[in-house]
């Protein structure tokens, strides 16, 4: 007897085992039936990580979190559930026949749609289903055994705003009410009415109420639309009642339609008119009219289960946009099919078509093939291009399209492969080759999809620009497009080290700091601007820095050479035609300055105001004022140097000229000279002096106008020179002079020469003459009786007439003839009558005195020390 107690208990312990078992051996056999799953386990349950379902490859239902939580009925909870979108087949749908269930799913998420909360449950045969989503809920019944279903729902508007306008929230609630009968593979027929009461956008144009009553019977339809007053359907567009939409059909072949339509929008307005052949069943045509923006009339016709579209054109006036359907299409109305589309459209003066363009569609796809062809002008240049292959939703095929801009300086080609170009980045990569001028270049362009926009990256390089020497520029940068284009910070233009002549350009660069965005005023956006400077043969100009700014139809740039305090700013605005805007600057001037000029600057302060244009040439105009400027040509030294310049600068064609008289305190050739003052005129290869005046040795010199270089004679009038301070200039005092002198010098002053001819010289007051002990006079007393004779006669002389004839050529050498008619106070006023000639070179003289007193000064400063 135990025994037996034992055996039945035994028994009763394998049952739940058993039933445990069953759903294991049919998880076991799932993938035979193209059921996958993984991540078994327990949790007050059998669960499931994933579950998945494939067929023919794709995969069309997508589980996770699954848990077992009872089995009668069988009760399932699912945490996701994806459906995807697969390739049909023509088997007819039909409900299994399963045990009692109650399925509740927390995410049903149909393709991209947003998901939804879902309930299924069954029992003999009833399946009751239920949705919800944003407070919209959605009620289903089907019984089996009756063959009849129902369908209940209120929906709120609200969601609609995603499809309508993102911006602003849909208004207004929907109810729907359907029934009907079903029998899988027999019969599908009912009828259902949508009714929405108050429908519009919050804040945005009038609301309406709609309703669609929609009947069918298997492949049969009928679709009647009411609108009772203007709807607003988001982005400013208005759709306003007309006649209520009456349609019939069969699957997609229309065979009655009535109604009509108007739509306003900014882009203008649209009235759409549908009619049905009275007296032809299947019969009818219709027309789409665009005005008060697009204009044009598209006209179309249905039969026997076809489309006709006669040729149209459609066009935008501002910018000048249009859109051409060259011959009568004709499209058949079924969910599968192809016609021959040739389109052209239109830009302003460009032009693209379509030959050999045709387009397929089925369910769920739709794919174009042809070739298209560009030519036309844009912004003054000549833009042809063209392109071969197909495109739909799984991207695009075919040869690499080719694109050729030109015109001007400008000639640039871009190549485009195509493959690879597929979604959902959709990658673009382009290569550009071309030249602009004399500087040949090419770049590399790339671009991909980014949520709602795009984004990429440019890289080029160019030159040598003849201008800068052998140098080559780059340009690096990333750019992103979604309201509008723009080139991210970081974006690099740099010029490459090169040589030019016998200067060596060092490299330069501008690199953007904020985002450069292109907008209906202009490019907006800053930059950082580097120059490593410029060494030429025996001067250097000091790296330079800087910040730039664009900002619509303004710029700006702040530069500075730090080494040297200097610092320039420059302001702009578009123009027709180019930029036109105003320049400041300022800077001491150092000695570095000017390292291996043929001058020295010594000290001073250096402005700079002025305007300046750009239109196709540069302009400047200004003004330079220099203040206390010491400057140094060789042994040439020019003290306190004050001077206003207005400049100009016209396409390469110079000039300045002094706005106040320039003035000069000392300048110091050999002979001081002080108190200079001049009006000057030039075009930097002529300089012209004007109303010069200056004092010198006591006395004065006056010119009212001296060119350089001219070979004409120009006279500069001496008066009142001091001949005591022309003895002065004598290494060993030799004679004493005293009285003043006067006369006029006739000068050419070519570029490299001074030359004097017929120069005269009188005395303005009685003169003196006194010879000097000395070891030159000596000795010539000591060469010969006459001359000593003669050097006696002289000492001393009371000077009543003195007249000088001064000649010099070109290369220095003067030559002069001096005649002396006096008496000599010492030998009872005798008589004297002297005429001398003399010879000697007067740049050499010159030199030596300058050189002399620069000795003499340097040895008094050390002496004082």
């Amino acid at each position: 007897m135990a025994q037996k107690r034992f055996r039945k208990t035994h028994l009763f312990w394998l049952l739940p085992l058993i039933l445990l078992l069953v759903p294991v051996l049919a998880l076991l056999a799932a993938p035979l039936f193209g059921v996958h799953w993984q991540g078994i386990g327990w949790r007050q349950g059998l669960t499931l990580d994933a579950l998945w379902y494939e067929s023919d490859g794709c995969r069309q239902v997508d589980v996770h979190g699954a848990r077992l939580s009872g089995l009668a009925p069988l009760t399932l909870t699912l945490d996701t559930v994806g459906i995807h979108d697969c390739p049909t087949t023509d088997e007819p749908f039909s409900l299994p026949s399963l045990p009692a269930l109650d399925v509740t799913v927390w995410a049903l998420q149909y393709q991209d749609y947003p998901p939804l909360m879902a309930r299924l449950r069954q029992a003999g045969g009833r399946w009751r289903g239920h949705l919800e989503f944003r407070g919209s809920e959605l009620e289903g019944e089907y019984r089996r055994d009756r063959g009849r279903w129902r369908l209940t729902g209120t929906l709120d508007a609200a969601p609609l705003s995603l499809a309508l306008d993102r911006d602003r929230e849909a208004t207004g609630q929907i109810t729907v009410q359907g029934d009907g009968q079903w029998h899988p593979g027999e019969l599908f027929q009912g009828g259902v009415v949508v009714l929405g009461r108050n429908l519009g956008l919050d804040g945005q144009g009038p609301a309406a109420d709609l309703t669609l009553n929609a009947r069918w019977r298997d492949d049969r339809w009928r679709l009647r639309a009411a609108l009772d007053e203007p709807l607003a359907l988001g982005g400013g567009w208005v759709v306003s009642p007309g006649r209520d939409l009456i349609a019939e059909g069969r699957g997609l072949a229309l065979s009655q339609a009535d109604g009509r339509l108007v739509v306003n929008g900014p882009q203008g307005r649209a009235a759409l008119a549908l009619t049905s052949d009275a007296e032809r069943f299947g019969r009818g045509q219709g027309w789409l009219l665009l005005s008060e923006g697009w204009q044009g009339r598209i006209a179309f016709q249905w039969a026997d289960g076809q489309a006709r579209v006669a040729p149209f054109r459609v066009s935008l006036p501002d910018p000048a946009v249009s859109l051409r359907l060259r011959e009568p299409v004709t499209l058949p109305l079924a969910l599968e099919g192809e016609a021959v589309l040739p389109l052209e459209a239109t830009y302003q003066d460009l032009t693209l078509t379509t030959t050999e363009s045709r387009v397929y569609w089925r369910p769920n796809d739709a794919q174009w093939q042809g070739a298209l062809s560009l030519d036309g002008r844009w912004q003054g240049y000549r833009l042809s291009g063209q392109w071969r292959g197909d495109a739909g939703p799984t991207g695009v095929h075919g040869e690499p399209a080719s694109v050729r801009l030109r015109g001007g300086d400008l000639d640039v080609r871009a190549r485009v492969p195509v493959a690879g170009v597929t979604p959902p980045a959709w990658p673009v990569t382009a290569t550009l080759e071309g030249r602009y001028g004399e500087l040949p270049f090419q770049g590399r362009a790339e671009a991909r999809r980014d949520g709602d926009g795009w984004r990429g990256r440019v890289s080029g390089q160019g030159g040598p620009l003849p201008a800068l020497g052998d140098g080559p520029l780059t340009l690096e940068g990333r750019w992103q497009y979604a309201d509008q284009f723009q080139v991210l910070p970081g974006a690099r233009l740099a010029l490459g080290r090169s040589v030019r002549g016998n200067r060596l350009i060092r490299p330069a660069s501008a690199r953007l700091t904020t985002p450069l965005r292109f907008t209906e005023r202009g490019p907006v956006g800053a930059f950082s601007l580097e120059a490593a400077g410029l060494v030429a043969e025996r001067w250097t100009l000091p790296p330079l820095t800087g910040t730039a700014r664009l900002d619509g139809d303004t710029l700006s740039a702040d530069l500075q050479v730090l080494r040297w305090d200097t610092r320039l700013d420059l302001r702009g605005r578009a123009r027709p035609g180019g930029y036109a805007g105003t320049l400041s600057g300022t800077s001491p001037l150092r000695p570095a300055m000017s390292r291996g000029l043929p001058l020295t600057v010594q000290g001073g302060d250096l402005t700079l105001d002025g305007e300046w244009r750009w239109a196709d040439t540069l302009h400047l105009a200004g003004r330079a004022s220099g203040r206390d400027l010491d400057l140094d040509w060789g042994s040439v030294q020019a003290r306190d140097l004050d001077a206003e310049l207005a400049l100009n600068w016209d396409d390469g064609a110079a000039h300045l000229a002094t706005v106040t008289p320039l003035t000069l305190a000392s300048l110091d050739v050999g002979v001081p000279i002080t108190d200079l003052r001049l009006d000057l005129d030039s075009d930097l290869s002529t300089w012209t002096v004007r109303r010069a005046h200056a004092r010198v040795l006591g006395g004065e010199i006056r010119t009212p106008q001296l060119t350089w270089p001219s070979p004409a004679w120009q006279p500069v009038v001496i008066t009142q020179i001091e001949l005591s301070r022309v003895a002065a200039l004598q290494g060993e005092p030799a004679v004493a002079l005293s009285g003043r002198v006067g006369g006029y010098i006739p000068l050419q002053l070519q570029r490299d020469s001074i030359a004097v001819r017929q120069g005269r010289l009188a005395n303005e007051t009685p003169l003196s003459l006194a010879i000097l002990p000395s070891s030159g006079t000596q000795a010539m007393a000591q060469s010969n009786r006459a001359v000593s004779l003669a050097l006696d006669a002289l000492n001393p002389l009371r000077i009543q007439q003195f007249q000088a004839g001064v000649d010099m050529a070109a290369d220095g050498w003067l030559d002069a003839a001096v005649r002396i008619r006096g008496i000599n106070p010492q030998k009872n006023a005798l008589p004297v009558v002297f005429n001398y000639t003399h010879k000697e070179n007067v740049l050499e003289l010159l030199r030596s005195l300058r050189i002399g007193d620069r000795i003499t000064d340097q040895v008094m400063t050390e002496s004082k020390r």
